[in-house]
């Protein structure tokens, strides 16, 4: 484990990422109107360009997770997102919907890496106590994009003028890549080269990382679920569009916060699987009682309680990867591989899962949040009870602790 205090910027530098990231993925919503009447859309296609971003996680992260393994954490991302920063400018000059949408897909393809990389990026220098907490202020980047387009989208003179945010964003992160992320020292590069050959195949081998991979895009297919019907779902029960908007912004500042505190708590108590049981599993009766009780101060509480609980389904999880190899399913060098296969279910779920939900419930909202929960309790079950406990207080840990204690004596 690498005692190297910059590692504090990586985390700053990922964050920044995923901000970046977040912010992509919402301002075509957060600038509807203006979008539409400048691309001449249709709500459909509204929709198409607001979910794209998703896309390339499927195709592309478990392979790009196994080219960073390979080739190492600099070379990799410093090429992607020069790429992204000339595919982000262009976009800005974009004349048709069809070249928006293009653009955009690839800009998401090439700005992967902020979605994958870092438990890999985190692991030489975070020890195992710390993980939660570093993923736990990495994950609140999503949140803080999304909050910052919605908040700050409008207020661009133009589209064009958010769009070139986005591209100085892309080249922002070129630079810290740069200037700050350098390759971990490897032990033996023999040894190195021999395990490497192999990853790919020992992580799509590994039964904890396709657990842990399904719990990440189901929590990620879930939390899109109730962020896209938090407002329709709520105006169908009655209560005044004004009010199920500051639902939604009472939703999203608490999933920030929640996921902050959720890391720290796990790196606190050492353990994973017991407070994943309690996010989910709670997270899933609150949000359900927030919608099933009647309309009132009661909602508003709720509403920001089970929030803040289930946060952290998706970092604690995410947080979890770069503990896998305590099982000797595959090595600390296969990481990348194992986030990009995390990636790539959260890509596929997050986009195919609402499209299911809406073409199955319609207008039917309590089946909604109803379905909601039970995807949320059967995450809890699969990644707090099916799943090992791999946290540093945990039996895997512990062993293998006991065991190299007691080679070296």
């Amino acid at each position: 484990m690498q005692k190297n205090p910059f590692k504090y910027i990586l985390v700053f530098i990922m964050t920044v990422g995923l901000t970046f990231s977040g912010f992509t993925n919402v301002i075509f919503s957060a600038r509807a109107l203006d979008v539409m009447q400048l691309f001449n859309m249709n709500q459909a296609q509204l929709s198409a360009i607001t979910s794209v971003s998703n896309l390339p996680a499927f195709f592309f992260a478990i392979w790009l997770g196994n080219l960073i393994d390979r080739k190492g954490i600099r070379k990799v991302p410093i090429i992607l997102f020069a790429l992204a920063t000339i595919v982000g400018v262009l976009r800005i000059f974009s004349p048709n919907y069809t070249i928006l949408f293009l653009l955009t897909f690839l800009a998401s393809s090439f700005f992967l890496p902020v979605n994958i990389i870092a438990p890999k990026l985190f692991a030489p220098y975070f020890s195992a106590g710390e993980m939660g907490a570093a993923i736990g202020v990495y994950s609140s980047g999503a949140g803080v994009g999304t909050t910052l387009a919605f908040a700050l989208g409008p207020m661009f003179p133009t589209t064009q003028g958010a769009l070139a945010f986005i591209a100085a964003g892309y080249a922002l992160m070129l630079i810290f890549w740069i200037i700050f992320v350098k390759e971990p020292k490897k032990a033996d590069d023999v040894a190195s080269a021999a395990i490497v050959s192999t990853d790919l195949k020992a992580v799509l081998k590994s039964k904890t990382m396709w657990k842990v991979m399904l719990c990440g895009g189901l929590s990620v297919g879930s939390a899109i679920l109730l962020n896209s019907y938090a407002v329709t779902a709520f105006i169908g029960k009655g209560m005044e569009p004004a009010a199920a908007s500051v639902i939604a912004t009472i939703m999203n500042f608490c999933l920030l916060i929640g996921g902050l505190v959720a890391g720290f708590i796990v790196s606190k108590v050492g353990l994973y699987n017991v407070p994943y049981i309690i996010i989910c599993c709670g997270g899933a009766v609150l949000y359900y009682l927030a919608y099933w009780l009647p309309l009132g101060t009661i909602t508003y509480v709720m509403i920001g309680i089970a929030a803040f609980v289930v946060a952290g389904s998706i970092g604690v999880n995410m947080a979890r990867i770069a503990l896998i190899p305590v099982t000797g399913e595959f090595g600390p060098e296969n990481i990348g591989a194992a986030g990009g296969m995390n990636q790539a279910s959260a890509g596929l779920i997050g986009f195919v899962l609402p499209t299911i939900v809406a073409s199955i419930f319609g207008t039917n909202y309590l089946g909604v949040w109803t379905f909601a929960a039970i995807i949320l309790i059967t995450i809890g079950i699969l990644g707090g009870v099916l799943t090992p406990e791999l946290g540093p207080n945990g039996k895997l840990a512990q062993s293998k602790k006991q065991a190299s204690t007691a080679s070296v004596n």
